[in-house]
């Protein structure tokens, strides 16, 4: 141990003395120079234990085990590689500096072998060489001990690194299972909005239908009066001719039956595609074909407002896709509109101007302009909204189920002031890239 005289000096050195002091193990058999090594490493600051023999060493290892062991390789009771065989065995492995008799290198050598950190040679020098010695041992075993340590950090850095990594697959793992099980519900949900889309569209439809049965009902009055009528005169000439069958009246009476009945068969078929509660499917459409298909459709509104419609349309337009009943709905819905709108034009002559036109790269611009009683501000910004109607007796329905139908269709519709009297209505769709059939 240190005596008060060492602490002191150790303490003006800047030191640790007492108990913060490293403790050292000195095994040495003589006592003389087990004395001056005591001094000596009290004197830089150590605290020292002595032992005289293995047994007394492995005694003072068990109750209190050094930082460092300097052993002397010759003990009364065994040598210092005996010693430290009965350490491993005991499960106390100290670090040691071996310090052997003058003229014994070799065995310091081959306890170097065994783990000893340094060795030195009891001569003359011994006990000058002593401090350095072992403070460079104490380096190496503090060296150890902090790469000891770092690792362990290591260790747990990465124990607490894959826990959090765990830990946030779990969160991920069950954030994805919530996204998934949103995103069915969400497709379920626009799937039934698509669905009851559909089903009021219909209804619009129908509606529409309603408002255009007098109207209709004379369209078909007209063929199906013109087959009577040729009917007749082909029963007036199967009764008057006998042998002198006029051939050539007669065949010329039976084609304008066949005529009548395939215009008759035409309106019907209109009227059946329109009114059709059909599943929307996206069909390649040619535009202008059915842009004149609505306004065969609507003629007779067209004739009641005394309204001349006029094509200005591409030769050949691109084809686009989408589900030609809706989109037949939408012109159905700003034809009628703009009919109904010129019904007092003052003296101008009522005209609906249908226009089509490219639109950039990707999309087809429809236009339905009439020179009617145009739209006011305040109606322009509600004009889509739903229920909201200038008629008497709307709906208001028409052009909000006409925007989410073009919408639906990645398109957008929208109104503007005519260039004079009257309003001009747009819409937007895409051309058939083949890309948009796959992805619809």
């Amino acid at each position: 141990m240190m005596s008060p005289e060492e602490q002191s000096e150790a303490a003006g050195r800047g030191l640790p003395s007492g108990n913060d002091a490293e403790l050292i193990l000195v095994v040495e058999d003589d006592e003389a120079l087990l004395r001056l090594i005591e001094h000596c490493l009290g004197a830089l600051g150590y605290r020292t234990r002595c032992a005289a023999d293995g047994a007394s060493a492995l005694g003072c290892v068990e109750q209190n085990p050094p930082r460092l062991i300097l052993l002397d390789y010759s003990l009364p009771d065994m040598r210092g590689e005996q010693l430290l065989e009965r350490l491993a065995a005991a499960g106390r492995s100290v670090p040691f500096v071996v310090a052997t008799g003058h003229g014994s290198e070799s065995v310091a050598v081959e306890m170097m072998k065994r783990g000893a950190l340094d060795y030195l040679v009891k001569n003359a020098s011994f006990l000058e060489l002593l401090p350095a010695v072992v403070e460079q041992a104490l380096e190496r075993v503090r060296q150890a001990e902090r790469l000891v340590e770092a690792e362990e950090q290591l260790r747990r850095a990465h124990e607490e690194l894959e826990n959090r990594v765990r830990l946030r697959t779990a969160e991920l793992a069950e954030a994805n299972r919530r996204l998934l099980i949103e995103m069915d519900e969400r497709r379920r949900a626009v799937e039934q909005l698509h669905q009851h889309q559909a089903e009021f569209a219909h209804f619009a439809r129908l509606n529409t239908l309603g408002e255009m049965v007098a109207e209709l009902a004379h369209e078909l009055n007209q063929p199906l009066s013109a087959i009577c009528s040729h009917a007749q005169a082909c029963k007036r000439l199967l009764q008057d001719g006998g042998d002198e069958l006029r051939a050539g009246e007669f065949s010329a009476s039976l084609h304008q039956v066949s005529e009548q009945a395939d215009r008759a068969a035409e309106i019907i078929r209109r009227l059946r595609r329109f009114v059709a509660k059909a599943k929307p499917s996206q069909t390649t459409i040619d535009l202008n074909a059915m842009i004149r298909d609505v306004a065969a459709l609507t003629n007779l509104e067209a004739r009641a407002a005394q309204a001349e419609v006029v094509f200005q349309l591409l030769e050949n337009p691109p084809p686009i896709v989408g589900d030609r009943i809706q989109l037949e709905q939408v012109l159905v819905n700003l034809f009628r509109n703009g009919f109904e709108a010129m019904c007092d034009c003052g003296n101008q002559r009522p005209r609906l101007i249908v226009r089509t036109a490219l639109g950039g790269a990707n999309d087809i611009v429809v236009d339905v302009e009439d020179n009617g009683v145009g739209i006011s501000p305040d109606a322009v910004e509600r004009v889509f909204d739903r229920f909201y109607t200038t008629k008497s007796d709307g709906m208001g329905m028409g052009l909000p189920i006409s925007q989410s139908i073009v919408e639906n269709h990645s398109g957008r519709l929208w109104v503007s002031q005519g260039p004079g009297r009257g309003a001009s209505f747009h819409f937007t769709l895409p051309i058939d890239t083949g890309e948009n059939s796959r992805a619809n």
